[in-house]
């Protein structure tokens, strides 16, 4: 391959025929003394060099029986390409990083990228993608004050090294904040304030991060106790916002927020929807009038409520129906619409340990009498627990795992909420701490989780996972000179899909 130089990419080019391939254009950053000069012609050859190590290395998994070699995560080989390309040694390293034969749901066991948005205090973070690659977080920061940050995250998984735009919008107390888009550039968060009471506060983010410098409107939405607010979209401008309020008890009051932030000088209704106790209330639309919220309740065990709440932001003056699926213990309950009327909660069940249970909702609010499974995800550790839909019939939940670390699982939930009581893979993105993870998707087969060091700093990674019958995932990493790229790929019998491309 002597003398063939800018061959390598000719095939990186080729390579979108098997997968999507993201390189940042180096051309259009360069001036023209630095085109004509002896520096930059090196860093091109470096460049096609590692071009052509990835490329090699995705034909060796393919047809060359290389997988074979590494067949478990973890497992790694490293190689040199056997001829030099321009005068350049290109040594190649490719890591197996999922379970073999995982299909849509393995996990690539090394992070794509990482950024601590905050480097001296984070609690509690809640991510919402505002525009294109522009994504917003809601967090309790220094102070304990609440905070809002923008940062960019690229669709392959690529997060930009630092905070686009910074608002404190409470400069006293923040507590588990919501954050939620109104309309346009105007977004709400409600959050536990000044005295534990209820607040409720607009802002607006534009489409390239940029933030209000300060909010537009306030509210306090109860002003004597406001824990762990959900807030929900209604209809029109009406919201609806469950939370923990007077004597523990499960409180839902309704605001209206107008598309230019202005919120309503008082709440529209109120109800207590649980008289007894409504800690920790995750609540979601169902459908028309009736919303479910899902809550610690009385014996501190899981329950699920449905109620109704009228495009006008009338409450109904009764639950329509309950369920307690948990009736041991069901802390920090989260829920999330299957298929049809098949719901699953995710909680911390007896002893801390991780649980999803399913069951039906119907269209009208009635709950099924009991669940259809529940299963045991994590018998360790399984607290603060998020659960999203990959693809199919496979869903991952992220959560504070044993020891506190940060950890990630994928399993299948049937179409009739059968939990079959298999994990289909797992992976501790974090070995040192990961409370409060948040999950949102980027793109398809990469995810992106906020989580903190309590007292320390909020961090922000993304991980690839497979959506469709990818049979192995691997982490091709392919060096010459000081410069090397790093691939992250799935293969099945003929095909691989290059899922992120960074160039260092």
């Amino acid at each position: 391959m002597n003398g063939e130089k800018g061959q390598a990419l000719p095939l990186a080019i080729m390579a979108l025929t098997i997968g999507t391939l993201l390189v940042a254009p180096f051309l259009g950053h360069a001036s023209s003394s630095i085109i004509g000069s002896r520096t930059y012609g090196q860093a091109i050859d470096y460049r096609n060099a590692c071009d052509a190590g990835v490329e090699h290395g995705i034909w060796s998994l393919l047809y060359g029986g290389l997988g074979s070699l590494i067949p478990n995560p973890g497992d790694q080989i490293v190689y040199q390409l056997p001829e030099t390309i321009n005068g350049v040694t290109t040594t190649v390293t490719i890591t197996s990083n999922a379970t073999g034969g995982g299909g849509a749901g393995s996990i690539t066991k090394t992070v794509i990228d990482s950024f601590d948005f905050d480097g001296t205090f984070c609690n509690m973070p809640d991510i919402i993608h505002v525009s294109g690659n522009i994504y917003a977080i809601a967090y309790q920061g220094p102070g304990s004050d609440g905070f809002l940050r923008t940062v960019e995250i690229g669709p392959d998984g690529n997060i930009t090294n630092s905070a686009i735009d910074t608002l404190e919008f409470d400069t006293s107390d923040c507590n588990h904040p919501s954050i939620i888009h109104v309309s346009g550039n105007t977004y709400a968060i409600a959050y536990t304030g000044s005295g534990n009471d209820g607040w409720l506060k607009t802002m607006t983010i534009a489409a390239n991060g940029d933030i209000s410098n300060s909010v537009i409107d306030l509210l306090e939405f109860d002003p004597s106790n406001g824990y762990e607010p959900d807030i929900v979209f209604v209809s029109g401008i009406y919201y609806a916002i469950a939370y923990r309020g007077t004597g523990s008890d499960g409180f839902l009051v309704t605001v209206t927020i107008a598309a230019n932030g202005d919120i309503s000088n008082s709440v529209i209704d109120s109800y207590e929807f649980d008289p007894s106790n409504g800690y920790e209330p995750d609540i979601i639309h169902v459908s028309g009038i009736y919303f479910a919220i899902a809550y610690r309740g009385p014996g501190n065990d899981g329950w699920v409520a449905t109620v109704t709440i009228a495009s006008n932001g009338d409450i109904g003056s009764s639950v329509v129906d309950t369920l307690e699926f948990a009736p041991s213990y069901g802390a920090n309950p989260y829920i999330i619409n299957t298929t049809g009327n098949v719901y699953a909660i995710v909680y911390t069940g007896p002893n801390s340990d991780g649980f999803i249970a399913t069951m039906t909702i119907s269209t009208a609010g009635a709950i099924s009498n009991s669940v259809i499974s529940s299963y045991e995800f994590d018998p360790t550790n399984g607290q603060e627990p998020q659960i999203i839909h990959i693809a199919g019939n496979i869903y991952a939940i992220v959560y504070d795992g044993p020891q506190n670390d940060g950890h990630l699982v994928t399993l299948p939930i049937e179409t009739d909420g059968t939990v079959t009581g298999t994990i289909t893979d797992t992976y501790e993105y974090d070995t040192s701490n990961g409370y409060y993870p948040d999950i949102i998707i980027i793109s398809d087969g990469i995810l992106a989780i906020a989580y903190c060091i309590p007292s320390a700093r909020g961090s922000l990674i993304t991980i690839g996972i497979a959506t469709s019958g990818a049979a192995n995932a691997y982490r091709i990493v392919a060096s010459a000179g000081d410069t090397s790229i790093n691939a992250f790929v799935y293969t099945d019998n003929t095909t691989a899909s290059i899922v992120a491309w960074q160039v260092h």
